[in-house]
């Protein structure tokens, strides 16, 4: 059972690129290690958080100087990049700007 169970995760684990693409803001968050909140204030509606007046600066930089300025470029204007998080692992990711505005704050 206890091997059963340890083939399932490996697969889960060779999988997880698969996945890619699934959960934008969730691929984008493990990519720059900023919470998927604070990924959402960056490429949504800012103004929704009650934090943004604090944190959104330093944010913003973080998620600019990790995916790189041509590619934060690229999101913004709704265009697919690959990124390749600190292990290797590549995400293909895009951004529906209207379905983020429209996501509801945490």
């Amino acid at each position: 059972m206890k091997a059963k169970i340890a083939l399932i995760a490996l697969a889960m684990a060779v999988a997880a690129p698969a996945w890619a693409g699934e959960d934008p803001v969730g691929d984008l968050s493990t990519i720059t290690g900023l919470s998927e909140r604070k990924v959402t204030m960056i490429l949504g509606n800012r103004t929704a958080f009650a934090e943004y007046p604090y944190t959104y600066d330093r944010a913003l930089r973080k998620f600019v100087s990790t995916v790189g300025k041509e590619n934060y470029n690229r999101l913004m204007d709704g265009e697919s990049v690959v990124l390749r998080d600190t292990q290797g692992n590549e995400y293909t990711v895009q951004i529906d700007r209207k379905a983020l505005m429209d996501r509801k704050a945490l």
